[in-house]
């Protein structure tokens, strides 16, 4: 079976999106957010998916990280949202918003 290249961006964009909303929200290392979002089953997240996603958002400016050793376990990096990755999250949820919008418009609104 070949693979659809479009969905598989698609599916990129979306893990994407995701990161960006739980970081908004508090700080998380990179295992932490795997666990998270392997509950959304359709993804087909593997275990080292997202870092590739957090070493772009961090290089664009839109993230930054630390390192914390928590005294119950291992050294964690943790990712938070910057400013300007909090305005590039609010722009792509309005496209996000607007695209389901028009495609349900489009459908028929089932």
């Amino acid at each position: 079976m070949e693979t659809d290249k479009w969905q598989l961006q698609f599916k990129k964009g979306i893990i994407e999106l995701m990161i960006m909303l739980l970081i908004k929200e508090r700080a998380y290392y990179g295992y932490e957010l795997t666990v998270a979002l392997k509950d959304t089953m359709y993804l087909g997240l593997s275990d080292g998916a997202i870092y590739p996603i957090l070493k772009r958002l961090e290089k664009s400016g839109w993230t930054y990280s630390h390192w914390d050793t928590p005294e119950d376990g291992p050294r964690r990096r943790y990712y938070h949202l910057t400013e300007a990755g909090a305005a590039a999250l609010e722009k792509r949820l309005e496209v996000f918003h607007y695209s389901a919008d028009m495609i349900q418009s489009i459908k028929g609104g089932d």
